[in-house]
This record gives structure tokens, C-alpha cells and sequence, in this order.
């Protein structure tokens, strides 16, 4: 850790605090409740349509039907969410609220690609579990950004 903040001072006019481990779990614990908002509301809208459609003509593959919609739905939503939130300001809701923001490595706002690129690492399994170890998360190592307190 105290080699990354020595690459960080040597790379930025000013120096940044990294988010602490509480301040990144709750991002995550906000976030996923915001998730959750999101696409209680989304598949709600998706069902009304959905039992329009399957009123009108029983289907004998609608479990797998509905089993696509569903993840592909979270997935489309997950994608938006972190790639819109952070690609323009650095900051999801739960960010916000923290009071960090997401930077590149170098302490440049981070584009939208990149940040698109972020959330799809987050689909990798256990990648939730890659910031235990005492190292950054991987969608933070293998993107070069950081999550640092916003001043």
C-alpha cells in the first residue's frame, strides 16, 4: 500500500488518500440496495409485458424465456448503472454518499470506456472477494484506477 501512494504523489500534482476499507463496502452496500431499487422497478415494467405476451399463446420453453429476461435485465441494469454513474462523475450513489470518487492511476477522471470495462470485471466470480487479500479490487488493478476520498 505504501508503494502505491508513493507512485501516486510521484504522478499527480496532488496527493490522494485512498477510500478505506469501510468506505468501499459501504459503496458496495449502497450501490447493491440501489441495484436492487432499479430492477425491482425495470422487471416489474418487464413482467406487466411479459404476461401480456404469454396470455396469448402459452410457450413450452417460458421458463428459459423468463430465466434470459431476468439476467439479461440485471445485467443490462448493472452495466448502465456503473458505467453511466461513474463514466460522467467518478461517483455511484453509494460514492456520493461516502464521499469518494474513482480516478485513473494517474488522477485523471475515468471515461466511460473505462468505466464500462470496470463493471465488467465485476462479473467475474469471486472478484468481490479480490480486496480480503490486502491489494486493490481486480476491477481497480486491472483497469489502473483507484477509489480515493473526494476532497
Amino acid at each position: 500500500m505504501e508503494q502505491q501512494s508513493n507512485l501516486l504523489n510521484e504522478f499527480t500534482e496532488a496527493p490522494f488518500q485512498y477510500a478505506g476499507a469501510g468506505q468501499r463496502f459501504l459503496n458496495y452496500i449502497i450501490d447493491t440496495i440501489v441495484f436492487y431499487i432499479l430492477y425491482l422497478i425495470f422487471f416489474s415494467f418487464l413482467g406487466f409485458f411479459m404476461t401480456d405476451m404469454f396470455s396469448k399463446g402459452a410457450s413450452e420453453n417460458i421458463g428459459l424465456i423468463i430465466a434470459l429476461m431476468t439476467y439479461g435485465l440485471a445485467i443490462l441494469i448493472m452495466l448502465a448503472y456503473y458505467t453511466l454513474l461513474e463514466g460522467s462523475n467518478g461517483k455511484t450513489l453509494g460514492k456520493l454518499i461516502t464521499k469518494t470518487r474513482v480516478l485513473t492511476e494517474v488522477g485523471q477522471p475515468i471515461t466511460y470506456s473505462k468505466a464500462f470495462i470496470r463493471t465488467l470485471i465485476r462479473f467475474v466470480p469471486f472478484e468481490f472477494l479480490s480486496g480480503f487479500s490486502g491489494t486493490t479490487m481486480w476491477h481497480d488493478q486491472w483497469t489502473k484506477t483507484m477509489v480515493v476520498k473526494d476532497k
